[in-house]
């Protein structure tokens, strides 16, 4: 018997339509045993998943958005089960990474890939974190970048995203622009170097973030190694100018825009304000090692 872990983001999961479906799924199921476990701070996920692991779920889905399915993969990864079949269902704000992988937009569609037995290994990413003589670690399975964009999610997450994902997302990037001074970098990965200052260095294992902007278009999570997009020392003009070819995919033409990939980087700043962040959710500062988990995940697609 397939048993099945759901690890609800609570402020979603309280939606009607879906407490109607699983319901009516724990009660019609014959060959499926069903688990649905709500979370209600941050970090909860984590803990539900690893704990749905260890308790013999076969397959863990995260039913939210990225930052939901983000602490589900490090939830497995830190339990005894780690590789446990994870999946997702787009209840979130952005749900960019399931614009790479095509994830299943319903539930009877997500339960007919599991009962197929339909999954890929798919690359990791790992965040490693030296603060004194404490290492601290963290996966991500998306996009984690540097700049910007750690300080556009500490705002998106502390917005009311009534208007819908694209306008939040859109509206905190250029409110950030007028408030965030562009942060000095060293990055050193495998057979380059690059130092200057960044808006945003992105270290990309889909292509989607920031609600459907295709930052990296050639990012494949099968393939081993990270697509990275460097944007120095770039202004709001600079945005507004080339949104709309990054949210239909196109490589950019742009003396200070940089495509490089990777295995492995390492990071560090002169600057105390430089910051990362991954899958939607804040990380902290630098120094940071950046490396990808070759297959590190069975994921459901």
């Amino acid at each position: 018997m397939l048993k099945i872990g759901f690890v609800v983001n609570g402020k979603k999961g309280r939606q009607k339509r879906l407490q109607q479906e699983f319901k009516k799924l724990i009660h019609t199921s014959q060959h499926l045993d069903i688990v649905v476990k709500e979370t209600s701070a941050i970090g909860d996920a984590t803990v539900i998943a690893m704990n749905l692991a260890d308790s013999g779920c076969t397959h863990i889905i995260a039913v939210g958005g990225d930052g939901t399915l983000n602490e589900t993969v490090n939830g497995v990864k830190k339990s005894t089960k780690p590789h446990c079949h994870v999946g997702m269902l787009t209840y979130g704000t952005a749900n960019d990474f399931a614009r790479t992988i095509r994830a299943p937009k319903s539930l009877k569609k997500l339960l007919q890939l599991i009962e197929k037995g339909s999954s890929k290994k798919l690359d990791l990413g790992l965040i490693e974190q030296k603060v004194g003589d404490l290492t601290y670690t963290r996966y991500f399975i998306n996009i984690a970048d540097l700049g910007i964009g750690a300080e556009v999610v500490k705002r998106v997450n502390g917005s009311s995203k009534v208007f819908g994902s694209d306008i939040t997302f859109f509206g905190a990037i250029v409110r950030t622009f007028f408030s965030y001074t562009n942060q000095p970098v060293l990055c050193e990965a495998d057979n380059w170097k690059w130092e200057g200052k960044i808006n945003s260095l992105v270290i990309a294992n889909g292509r989607y973030f920031g609600s459907g902007l295709c930052i990296a278009p050639e990012a494949d999570p099968c393939d081993g190694k990270f697509s990275i997009m460097i944007s120095g020392d770039i202004g709001l003009s600079d945005y507004l100018k080339n949104v709309a070819k990054i949210r239909k995919g196109k490589v950019l033409d742009h003396p200070k825009v940089e495509y490089k990939v990777a295995r492995k980087l390492r990071i560090t700043s002169p600057s105390l304000d430089c910051f990362i962040e991954a899958d939607g959710e804040f990380i902290g500062g630098v120094p940071v090692m950046v490396s990808v988990v070759d297959r590190g995940i069975n994921f459901i697609c």
